[in-house]
């Protein structure tokens, strides 16, 4: 018997909003979230079931009428806590720019917009206008309607939930070694590249590098360079570039290579993302 498959996700970018705005729709069952990050903000809101996730190596479970916020840069994953009931939610990925903007209008203080080390949060009425904050913007055709709710959104979860201080985010400032090895994959990205190579970037032995990045990062180096090759390759995508293409571009070795990771990590294919983009 074929096994019907119940995982129904939709992840668009809308180039109407701020530059071109992520937002996700999802019901999830079998899939799973591998450990990844993203270069923006993700805010998300959960209407059913109940999703497991790790961020930062704090684990937590995610239920109906909860929020997330993860800082740019956190590794987390997720999961569903009884695969039979599964869970639904919607995203947002707003980037630090915007986030920060927004956090000038409505809180006092200096520095970087801050939410604690508290990911998720029991609060069901935001929830609710985040999902349908989400359906609005993925059924509307009016830029400025679309505009208007993400910044009510975002300004009602800043002044409840943020602070504006110099102490950064839970993830911390990565050691300089590190941090260059890091820099160099996100201007390496579409070479073919050796932990030999890496390391040397970071003065590092091989072995004592992986370990380190490792430990510093919540991602080996090969999975880190995974996603940057992702988020370049969805930023292409969104543009109307073919994937084969856009899987040479980015240095994965094929399509097929490009949509395996793809649907590893967003439960989508770059297919779809990219209609739904446009």
């Amino acid at each position: 018997m074929v096994a019907v498959k119940r995982d129904e996700i939709s992840l668009w970018r809308d180039s109407q909003l701020h530059g071109g705005m992520e937002i996700l729709q999802a019901t999830c069952y079998e899939h799973a979230y591998p450990p990844h990050f993203h270069d923006e903000f993700v805010i998300a809101a959960f209407a059913r079931g109940a999703q497991r996730t790790r961020v930062c190596r704090k684990t937590g479970i995610a239920a109906a009428g909860t929020i997330m916020i993860i800082a740019p840069g956190e590794v987390h994953t997720g999961e569903a806590v009884q695969r039979d009931e599964g869970w639904d939610y919607c995203a947002f990925y707003p980037g630090d720019n915007l986030v920060n903007e927004v956090a000038q209008t409505v809180l006092s203080g200096k520095g970087e917009v801050n939410f604690g080390q508290q990911g998720i949060r029991y609060d069901p009425a935001m929830a609710r206008r985040m999902l349908h904050a989400a359906s609005v913007i993925k059924q509307s055709h009016d830029i400025l309607e679309k505009e208007c709710v993400i910044y009510h959104i975002l300004n009602l979860l800043v002044s409840r939930y943020g602070e504006r201080t110099v102490k950064g985010s839970v993830q911390g400032v990565a050691r300089a070694d590190i941090r260059k090895a890091i820099d160099f994959l996100h201007c390496a990205y579409t070479q073919s590249l050796s932990v030999k190579e890496i390391a040397q970037v970071a003065g590092l032995s091989e072995f004592y590098f992986m370990r380190t990045f490792q430990k510093t990062t919540g991602l080996s180096v090969h999975q880190y360079l995974t996603q940057i090759r992702l988020m370049r390759a969805k930023g292409l995508l969104a543009t109307g570039i073919g994937a084969a293409q856009v899987a040479s571009d980015v240095g994965f070795f094929d399509q097929s290579h490009l949509i395996k990771h793809f649907r590893v990590h967003f439960g989508t294919t770059p297919g779809l993302f990219a209609v739904a983009s446009l």
